[in-house]
């Protein structure tokens, strides 16, 4: 099994800190979010080398950006970066890319215009990763009702029609019906499975917290999955923390997960 942590937990360190953690909460490596504000002021591959000893994933950059906005322009300006995602994976020799389905722009129900969007932008990226010899994983969305890809089958689907990986989110699942259908359905096709539990308001949390995480990671790891697994937090669903206190909670939630593959 593969443990990486999300460097979303760390948003406000530059990456020699956040390697630094790796190191410290004895991880294997990080999913890299490039929109790590010390990385994307100037996107320098200079401060990407402490990662150079590390494993390490991708997660396409998403703030601010939608692959299925009415806006035309932002949904072309989301494809760029995903294929900037892609391009930086290959550099860094990192796998996979998660990358998102995107939401409708108005809080309803997404209608066939979305998923016109969606296919083109899933065209495109799959295409392009293959390129570069990179694995895609569509992560399943969080339960609200403008997300494309919420539940299993809606994710089957595009994940069969352009060849590409599954990412399972654990967290978006749990609050959308359950991890078992998309186990049932996308088991072979995981490529990445994001850790979590969530808080009153759907925060990613400790997973450790959750005894339906327990029942979702022990059925995951006793249909044989040792494959990339990542601690995904957000602080504010945790509270005000320094460094340390940072790592001491990466630590322990490590040893939670790693736990159920030994």
């Amino acid at each position: 099994m593969r443990l990486l942590f999300s460097s979303m937990f760390l948003y406000e360190y530059s990456t020699d800190m956040i390697a630094k953690a790796i190191e410290l909460a004895e991880y294997d490596g990080v999913e890299f979010w490039p929109e790590t504000p010390n990385f994307w002021v100037d996107r320098s591959l200079d401060k990407l080398e402490c990662f150079s000893d590390y494993e390490m994933a991708i997660h396409s950059p998403v703030l601010d950006l939608n692959p299925v906005s009415v806006n035309s322009d932002v949904c072309d300006l989301t494809l760029k970066e995903s294929m900037y995602a892609v391009s930086l994976a290959a550099k860094m020799r990192a796998w996979p890319v998660t990358i998102h389905a995107g939401k409708r722009s108005a809080a309803r129900e997404p209608v066939w215009a979305d998923y016109l969007s969606l296919n083109r932008y899933l065209r495109i990226l799959s295409r392009y990763a293959k390129i570069k010899g990179v694995d895609v994983g569509l992560e399943n969305s969080e339960n609200r009702i403008n997300n494309l890809c919420r539940r299993a089958e809606e994710v089957k689907g595009f994940v069969e029609a352009y060849d590409i990986k599954f990412t399972l989110d654990i967290k978006h699942a749990l609050m959308n019906g359950g991890v078992e259908e998309f186990i049932e359905m996308l088991f072979d096709r995981i490529c990445n499975i994001h850790v979590s539990y969530y808080d009153d308001k759907g925060r990613h949390i400790q997973p450790s917290k959750g005894e339906v995480v327990k029942i979702a990671l022990r059925k995951i790891a006793d249909l044989g999955y040792d494959g990339t697994v990542t601690v995904e937090l957000d602080d504010l669903g945790i509270g005000n923390m320094d460094f340390m206190k940072k790592v001491e909670i990466l630590r322990s939630e490590g040893c939670f997960v790693e736990r159920f593959f030994s």
